[in-house]
């Protein structure tokens, strides 16, 4: 019998995946040790749904509070022979607990297995995990051989490999001998709130008899991508966290006894805080706690510290000589020291890294000379080309405010065309960028902006974003699954840097304030700039203009194809995959003499896709700087979840929903703010042969929307009307 011992206090959502991957053990000879910490969730429903699949015992934590206490009791309640934690936000991988259990012997105190941190919901990291195991069958065996070459009879070895920083010491991924618990008192200590691991850990070390591991067994352990709303445990601020510290440092160097080896690893552990975690706190935060109560808490503990711990090469002669500082208890010559070893740091990324000394520059030069009231910096789409409302804004200012501004626009490559003349060009993240960014009274940016540059208390920023949301965004979200696991972190620190907001329509206004926590007054609800020319009186003109410069003949009609991006098909941080369903050849077949067919993929998406089978039947947009000039051109749109057809239906002109992996994308990626069966200004369709019967009668289709289109355009289109640059000139820029 294996005892799972699950901690409650909040989030069923979380919860809901942690039981799911107990239920689907093929192992059944456990039970669920569920322990409510005074939670204000209804379970009602989840536990009645698991009562027999996870085979749940519920227990009620009563005076006490706290993960610590509720652990302890699930020990006192567990019946089997083995115990194993379960973090409510965690879940299992497989059969894991088989899987362990499978490895242990008599004489086997605890058998670990690896833990794999995500931030995706069960059902995405299962898919992306189903995906990734052949291509890490080669690395998962190099490692398992690495593993197994200690010898587990005594485990020193790579324990202490294993549990370097003090914060990351972990009950979790493993299982454990009820006895070895209760033979040795192991008990957590219930009036610590952070680090409550590390003692228990400590004692494990001391204590055990018997180690082994495997690489099968896989506990995943899940971060919170909400630090503002939801913050995890390990999310909570150093400064909420150092009283804890001291006290898990203390009971463990206390546990560890005559053990040599254990108190030399405790040594480096603090040693490694001090030397990078401590000095930068000690440097840049505001709390005078570093100076006083944080300070004489470190000297207490840097006592213990034998200085045989410090002969690793990884620590400097620098560092080693603040960590004596803090061991002669000599402040000054600490605070010295710790100058010199940033000093250091400082200047070998300087010489590894341009940014980093780009931005040094900047902090000691750049921002210490005079502010240009008349600057003005555009950036569009991260450099990548000259559109959307920056574009328009920029324009009317050209036409309107003759020289009365200088315009920079920022750029990330050559060959990126701005129209007029006077401007200034600068690359992304180059010297000139900092210069300008630094020194310009004004930041328009359609995207979220770099936080490497740091914004003076002067600066105007106009955040004019580039769509009405259908898909939910950041703080809407119930769970991330985009290549940064900070997402919402960062673009909380972006959005408080916002002076002003665009909005489109008065929907945007409102899931602008609770997807960003951005506040109504800065929202400005006057439209969009990039929408203008679909007002203007000369936009038949223009489009023929921009057909013959794309070379697509008179006589054929126009298709767009613009899919967005998946976020979990992703190569990095903002650089995305994307696979195409679409059948093109069925396409050119069906339409080829009717049609051209001209795609456009998601700014974001790095693929480039091979168009040169399909010969004059499609074109590839992707490369062209502006959007709206496709929006002109077209009679006929194709999107999946992207926003552009809020723009394109300014046109009035028919959209068609390719949803192919509608499923998946509503319930496990992202969610929408709309019904897409009801408010959609189009049809919903999941096969190439329901596109293709689609366009064949387009015509009917068009009859059977109207009234449904006629909604959405008075919902959506209600602002624009070919003066929102105005508005938005004459609002800012005084």
């Amino acid at each position: 019998m294996v005892s799972i011992i699950v901690t409650h206090k909040k989030d069923i959502f979380y919860l809901r995946d942690c039981l799911e991957s107990i239920a689907e053990q093929q192992f059944q000879d456990y039970e669920t040790i569920l322990v409510l910490d005074h939670t204000e969730d209804d379970l009602e429903e989840i536990i009645q749904e698991f009562q027999k699949e996870a085979h749940l015992k519920i227990y009620k934590l009563e005076e006490k509070t706290g993960v610590s206490a509720a652990r302890n009791l699930g020990m006192d309640k567990a019946s089997g022979e083995y115990i194993y934690f379960l973090d409510n936000d965690d879940y299992l991988y497989g059969d894991a607990i088989k899987t362990l259990l499978d490895v242990m012997d008599e004489d086997t105190d605890m058998a670990y297995g690896k833990v794999k941190h995500t931030w995706f919901q069960r059902q995405a990291f299962n898919d992306a995990q189903s995906d990734s195991e052949n291509e890490e069958e080669e690395e998962i065996s190099k490692r398992k051989e690495f593993l197994l070459s200690f010898d587990f009879n005594d485990p020193l070895n790579y324990r202490y490999e294993r549990y370097r920083k003090l914060d990351k010491i972990t009950v979790l991924g493993a299982l454990y001998k009820k006895s070895l618990f209760i033979d040795n008192n192991i008990r957590f200590n219930e009036n610590q709130t952070y680090f409550s691991d590390a003692l228990v850990v400590t004692s494990i070390f001391k204590y055990a008899k018997k180690f082994k591991c495997t690489e099968d067994a896989l506990y995943v352990k899940r971060h919170h991508n909400d630090k503002q709303n939801n913050p995890a445990i390990s999310q909570h601020t150093k400064e909420e966290t150092m009283p804890d510290y001291f006290v898990a440092y203390k009971n463990s160097y206390k546990m560890a006894g005559d053990d040599k080896k254990l108190k030399n690893h405790l040594n480096v552990i603090l040693a490694k805080f001090i030397v990078k975690e401590y000095i930068n706190k000690l440097r840049w935060s505001e709390d005078e706690r570093w100076k006083g109560e944080f300070y004489n808490g470190i000297v207490e503990m840097a006592k213990t510290i034998d200085k045989k711990a410090l002969k690793r090469k990884e620590f400097t002669r620098a560092e080693k000589k603040m960590i004596y500082a803090f061991i002669e208890n000599d402040f000054d010559k600490m605070q010295k020291k710790s100058i010199r070893v940033l000093f250091h740091r400082k200047i070998k990324k300087m010489f590894r890294n341009k940014r980093v000394m780009y931005k040094t520059i900047t902090l000691y030069v750049f921002s210490r000379m005079k502010l240009k009231e008349n600057w003005i910096v555009f950036e569009s789409f991260m450099g990548r080309n000259c559109s959307g409302q920056p574009k328009y804004i920029y324009k009317y200012l050209m036409e309107n405010c003759g020289n009365k501004y200088k315009c920079i626009w920022v750029v990330d490559r050559k060959g990126v065309k701005i129209p007029g003349t006077g401007y200034k060009k600068c690359k992304r993240f180059g010297l000139r960028y900092y210069y300008y960014m630094n020194r310009s009274k004004y930041w328009v940016n359609n995207m979220r902006q770099s936080l490497s540059i740091p914004r003076r208390p002067e600066t105007i920023m106009l955040a004019t974003w580039h769509g009405t949301p259908l898909k939910r965004l950041v703080f809407d979200m119930e769970d991330v699954h985009s290549a940064n696991p900070r997402y919402k972190d960062i673009v909380y620190r972006q959005t408080r840097e916002w002076d002003y907001l665009l909005s489109d329509n008065p929907f945007s206004t409102e899931k602008f304030q609770s997807c960003f926590l951005f506040e109504r007054e800065k929202i400005l609800e006057y439209g969009y700039p990039a929408n203008d020319p679909m007002y203007a009186p000369d936009r038949q003109e223009r489009a023929e203009k921009i057909k013959r410069k794309m070379g697509i003949p008179e006589n054929k009609k126009v298709i767009l194809y613009a899919p967005t991006w998946r976020d979990d098909q992703f190569y990095d941080k903002g650089q995305y995959g994307f696979e195409l369903d679409l059948d093109i050849k069925r396409l050119e077949k069906e339409f080829g003499n009717e049609y051209v067919l001209l795609l456009r993929l998601h700014y974001l998406v790095v693929d480039q896709l091979d168009l040169s089978q399909y010969g004059d039947f499609t074109v590839d947009g992707s490369s062209y700087d502006d959007i709206t000039d496709l929006y002109l051109i077209s009679d006929l749109l194709i999107t999946d979840y992207s926003s552009v057809f809020f723009d394109y239906a300014n046109l009035k002109r028919p959209v068609l929903y390719f949803t192919y992996d509608l499923e998946k994308y509503r319930d496990v990626l992202r969610g929408f703010y709309l019904d897409m069966e009801k408010d959609l200004p189009g049809p919903l369709l999941l096969t190439n042969d329901e596109v293709v019967d689609a366009i064949k009668n387009i015509d009917k289709i068009t009859e059977e929307y109207r009234d449904r289109y006629d909604e959405f355009y008075n919902r959506f289109c209600c602002v624009d009307d070919g003066h929102a640059a105005q508005r938005v000139v004459e609002k800012v820029f005084h």
